[in-house]
Parts: structure tokens; sequence; C-alpha cells
């Protein structure tokens, strides 16, 4: 019984720190990079925002061999940032899996949006915020 209660209490714990509020005041870009994040900017022209992606999840993205994967955005161009405002996850899933799945977090289409016309990745990602794009 310890170890239950003990167990869903960590569960509880972890979970909220991953929420967008927690992530609001939590770790910045630069702290992921500590981490062994891959963090970046994309062009400024559209997207004015740093993405960050869990250790070696951004190298299998740009070879296309993964066949999905999640980054994190902060609202700044500042990838040193301690800390910076939390906009929410992109969800990517690699354009010969993706068979016109909505896309019911990403305002205003809520569509998923081809990134080969951006970085040439072969991959459709949709966002849980208003994406600039």
């Amino acid at each position: 019984m310890r170890r239950l209660l003990f167990s869903t209490m960590l569960v509880v714990a972890l979970s909220g720190l991953w929420t967008s509020s927690a992530l609001a005041a939590g770790p910045g870009p630069a702290q992921l990079a500590r981490a062994g994040w891959d963090c970046f900017l994309p062009p400024l022209d559209f997207n004015p925002n740093v993405h960050c992606a869990p250790p070696g999840q951004l190298a299998r993205v740009v070879s296309g061999e993964a066949r999905s994967a999640m980054f994190v955005t902060y609202a700044t161009v500042d990838l040193g940032a301690e800390r910076a405002p939390f906009l929410g996850t992109e969800r990517l899933i690699r354009s010969d899996l993706y068979h016109g799945q909505p896309c019911p977090t990403d305002p205003p289409s809520y569509q998923y949006s081809s990134l080969f016309p951006r970085f040439g990745w072969n991959y459709m990602i949709c966002h849980t915020f208003d994406s600039p794009w």
C-alpha cells in the first residue's frame, strides 16, 4: 500500500512539472541545453521562438529517421535564456505516416503544416499554441 501511495504521489508530482503553467516558471532554453537537449532558433522571418528537442531527437528528425518527435517552444530569441515564457509543444510526424489527421490544438487552422517548404524536413507539424504559420 505504501509503495502504491508513493508511486501515485510521484506520478502526480512529476506530471505537474510539465504543465504549461509549471514550465512558464520552469526551465528555459539554457537549462535544457545544459541537460543535453538541442535548442535552436529557426529563421526569424517566420518563427521568432526558440525550440528545444530532447537529446538526440533533432538529429533523428533532420536525418528523417524519427517516425515522430516532440519539441518544446519558448517565446524568446535568446538561446541562452535561463527562463523564458513557455509557448507549448510541437508534435511532428513523418510525412509518409501522415494521413490527414486533424490537429485540434493548433489554431486558427487546426491542421498539420508541412515543414518541408521551410526546413526541407519531410515532416508535418502540429502546435499546441497559436503558431506563427
